[in-house]
């Protein structure tokens, strides 16, 4: 019988960044997912045990969901950002209908979402796939990250030279330390209480970051514990 061999590949034989780490990031959910179906096969779990398992399955094929969705924009922004066409964007254009795709999601969790958007806002220079793509990875994170009955709000306006776009809530907040590290890639917020909300992927706003220095926009973070938090970007007039 003709014996095979499997190839002897590190991932320092790939050379592209994003698709390494992806692979790194893909280890623990498949491990974990193969652990729950093992434990599986015991014939001993109670229901409530076996419930827990599947659960655990679940979050962790939505994570891995997570994880290729989010790499591939990632890296669709990578590759695209040297030929992408500027343009003159209006945010009046672009977060009402973000906002009101996002409604449906807010309103299962019971939030309250709005916005305000002054119409005599001037143009950004940018590209509008990214300022959109930008409102909506900002968006989610504050639904996801706001528990049942709070709120989520979105407001723009002049800031000297500059126009100012915040996204607020007062959900369950970020520590201070923690902070620095949230736009790393793969970050996600640790010690979270409830499982659900550490499915990410951890790179919403690491395209975010990339988006806003391609723009030549710039964000700052606020936040407390168990009071919210305030993503306040600022970006150039054209």
């Amino acid at each position: 019988m003709m014996e095979t061999t499997t190839p002897d590949l590190s991932l320092g034989d790939f050379r592209d960044e994003p698709i390494v780490h992806l692979m790194q990031e893909l280890r623990t959910p498949i491990t974990n997912i193969k652990t729950a179906l093992k434990l599986l096969e015991s014939s001993a779990f109670k229901p409530s045990q076996r419930q827990k398992y599947l659960d655990l399955i679940r979050d962790e094929c939505d994570r891995q969901n997570s994880l290729v969705c989010g790499s591939l924009r990632l890296i669709a922004l990578e590759r695209t950002a040297t030929d992408a066409e500027f343009e003159a964007v209006y945010l009046s254009e672009i977060i009402p209908g973000v906002v009101s795709t996002h409604q449906p999601l807010a309103a299962e969790k019971g939030i309250n979402l709005s916005y305000t958007v002054p119409d005599n806002l001037p143009a950004i220079y940018c590209v509008e796939t990214w300022l959109r793509q930008m409102a909506i990875e900002l968006l989610h994170n504050g639904i996801k990250y706001t528990p049942q009955g709070g709120e989520v709000f979105v407001c723009a306006a002049m800031e000297g030279e500059q126009i100012k776009l915040e996204f607020k809530d007062n959900g369950i907040g970020i520590s201070t330390a923690e902070i620095p590290k949230i736009f790393d890639r793969f970050y996600r917020i640790r010690n979270l209480a409830d499982r659900s909300h550490n499915n990410s992927a951890g790179l919403g706003l690491t395209i975010v970051r990339d988006i806003l220095l391609r723009c030549g926009g710039s964000i700052s973070v606020t936040s407390e514990m168990g009071i919210g938090s305030s993503f306040k970007i600022l970006l150039p007039t054209q």
